[in-house]
C-alpha cells in the first residue's frame, strides 16, 4: 500500500542540464561542444550539458570539461 505522498509525487526527468530554463520567453542559445568533445567525436546525447553566464547558453562538454567552447568562461 502506498502512502498518501508517494501517490501526489511527481516524476522528475533526469538529467534536467537539457531542459529550458524556468520562465524564459526566448529560445536558449546553443553554444556548442567542448573541445575534448570534438576531439574524440563524443555524440552530443553523452554530454553533459553547462550553462555559460557570460554568453547566456548551454554548450556540452565530454567528463571534466570546463571551458564554455564560444568564449573560454571556466566560472559557469
Amino acid at each position: 500500500m502506498m502512502a498518501d505522498d508517494e501517490k501526489t509525487a511527481a516524476v522528475i526527468r533526469f538529467p534536467q542540464s537539457r531542459v529550458a530554463p524556468h520562465g524564459s520567453d526566448k529560445p536558449t542559445k546553443h553554444l556548442g561542444l567542448g573541445r575534448m568533445a570534438e576531439v574524440i567525436g563524443a555524440p552530443e546525447s553523452q554530454a553533459t550539458g553547462h550553462w555559460c553566464s557570460r554568453c547566456q547558453g548551454i554548450w556540452y562538454g565530454y567528463l571534466l570539461e570546463v571551458a564554455c567552447p564560444a568564449c573560454g568562461n571556466r566560472h559557469g
